[in-house]
């Protein structure tokens, strides 16, 4: 069973609060979500809207259409028909939807709902309760539709009209018998973000607010005093990446988060961190560009900026989470990557995992570490900047009374004393090159899922994976010889790492949300391996199974 809700209004009708009521409560009465919220640049007005999808098994992606439209305005009223599925469900006020008859549909009356309750958002709440019964939630559930924030005015309210929806609706699925799974939790991406960087022992974050990365932000600052951790809003992104270097620099866990426009700031302190071998990690949450482009919306296209970016040649790393659950493990390793290499690490999100809420198993934190890779014990004539050591070994000023540490941003010899010698500089070349190739070693090879006898293999990065592997569970239902290889450790690439996943009659399908197939060409470049077909999509919308499918059936008729 998979069934989709869309909730369309203006910003500031309710439809965060219908979103969280119901994903809460149908979690509790254990279905499976996944929801994303499709929003303008702008705090009030405008249309929005948010997808839930709600299944008895995992769910990975978006669908296109609604089974279920909420309309909490004429605008919105307007849209649903575009995007409800044909003998789809509308919730709505009856003198809103005029034109459509109470079979099959719920329709409040605005009077009756009036003089039920006088909550300021009545029908945004008996939606909520037409949801509940819709889905076979207890009556008992609607009281879960209190809200500490709110007074208890408010509150009873709002539960008077959520009784009404409740009671006013008459139509319920056909749903399949299912056991609450304790073991799950809802959790959105730069929640996840934030989580992991706690995980990793994280003391200072410092950024600039840049949708779509201020969550990750908001999030740490709700929990600054009781993780003892300092969050810092900065003037600006360039002040934000220097004061995380600054902290790093003293031994202090430190992180910046930021969305395209401010990486672009940020670019001359990358450079500064890679030569002065201060660990620092960076969470760029894409959106289209260039400029400010589209704010709220989501793309893959950062990527070939962010493995080039600074002048210079040096060693960095780039991770793209595949899942909201892989965002916590991947921002916890980024913290031991960073500080084992004493690299830059940039962790490749998008606005479509930084704003998507997903049921997912609790964090297995049983076998995470941190992982410092620090020199505490006094060495005579320490080296800081040793060129023979590629990983590990690094004091930091104050880490004992005995050792003078010194930073700089130009080439330096193994103590940091700045330097234009010919051979010292070549030395520190040959030092970047080889900590690349460490870190090519280290680096985890992409997930492979699919048919193992696959004739086509399609190749994805990033939060692509979702709708990918929903594309591929199709498929290969309908007998189709495929799998596909998603990456989440998207650089530096070791050149054999298709080596044992392309065969001489392997059709490659590059799969990407972007229009010039950034990684496509990236694994071209380090692998020697081409593509044969891809699959764009860069219009700030989310692929979906659908999408890829259909795209597919181009490739295969063409």
């Amino acid at each position: 069973m998979k069934k989709t809700i869309v909730i369309a209004g203006a910003a500031g009708e309710g439809i965060n609060t219908i979103e969280h009521f119901i994903e809460r409560i149908l979690k509790r009465n254990g279905y499976e979500l996944f929801s994303y919220k499709n929003y303008m640049s702008r705090v009030r007005g405008g249309y929005n809207y948010t997808t839930i999808v709600i299944s008895d098994a995992p769910v990975f992606a978006l669908v296109d259409k609604a089974d279920i439209f909420i309309a909490l305005n004429s605008e919105a009223y307007a849209h649903s028909k575009s995007q409800m599925w044909e003998g789809a469900m509308l919730i709505a006020m009856k003198d809103l939807a005029l034109d459509v008859s109470e079979s099959g549909h719920v329709l409040f009356d605005k009077t009756l709902l009036a003089n039920e309750s006088k909550a300021k958002n009545a029908f945004s709440m008996a939606s909520v309760g037409a949801i509940l019964k819709i889905f076979g939630c207890d009556e008992n559930a609607l009281s879960e539709t209190a809200n500490k924030k709110w007074t208890d005015v408010v509150n009873e309210e709002n539960l008077k009209a959520a009784k009404f929806g409740y009671e006013k609706t008459h139509i319920q699925f056909e749903v399949p018998k299912h056991s609450v799974n304790r073991h799950h939790m809802l959790m959105g991406g730069n929640q996840a973000v934030a989580l992991g960087a706690l995980s990793a022992g994280i003391s200072f974050y410092c950024a600039y607010p840049m949708a779509p990365s201020t969550g990750i932000m908001n999030y740490l600052a709700t929990y600054e005093k009781e993780m003892h951790i300092i969050v810092e809003q900065a003037e600006d992104e360039i002040a934000a990446v220097m004061a995380a270097v600054g902290a790093s620099s003293n031994g202090v866990r430190a992180m910046t988060g930021t969305s395209g426009g401010g990486f672009a700031l940020m670019v001359e302190t990358l450079g500064f961190a890679a030569v002065s071998e201060i660990p620092i990690v960076i969470a760029n949450v894409q959106r289209p560009g260039p400029a400010t482009g589209l704010p709220t919306r989501t793309e893959q296209a950062d990527l070939s900026f962010v493995v080039s970016a600074s002048q210079g040649e040096f060693s960095r790393i780039v991770l793209a989470p595949l899942t909201v659950e892989d965002a916590f493990y991947v921002t916890h390793r980024a913290f031991n990557l960073a500080d084992k290499y004493q690299v830059p690490v940039v962790i490749l999100t998008d606005q479509l995992l930084a704003d998507t809420t997903q049921s997912i198993p609790k964090f297995d934190t049983s076998q995470l570490k941190i992982e410092r890779y620090l020199e505490t014990k006094v060495i005579e004539g320490y080296k800081r900047y040793d060129f023979d050591v590629v990983s590990g070994g690094r004091k930091y000023p104050g880490i004992d009374s005995e050792t003078l540490i010194m930073t700089d941003s130009h080439v330096h010899d193994v103590y940091g004393h700045v330097t234009e010698d010919a051979q010292m500089t070549v030395a520190l070349k040959h030092k970047f090159i080889k900590r690349t190739e460490a870190i090519q070693l280290e680096l985890k090879k992409p997930t492979f899922y699919g048919d193992a006898a696959y004739k086509t293999l399609f190749i994805a990065w990033g939060s692509t994976y979702g709708a990918l592997k929903e594309a591929v569970d199709a498929l290969v239902d309908r007998g189709e010889k495929v799998a596909m290889l998603a990456f989440s450790d998207v650089f530096p690439i070791h050149p054999e790492v298709l080596k044992d996943y392309v065969h001489p009659d392997t059709e490659i399908v590059n799969v990407e949300g972007n229009a010039m197939n950034q990684f496509g060409k990236l694994l071209r470049m380090e692998t020697g391996v081409m593509f044969n077909h891809a699959i764009n999509k860069y219009d700030g919308r989310p692929f979906t199974e659908k999408f890829i499918l259909e795209a597919y059936e181009v490739i295969k008729n063409g």
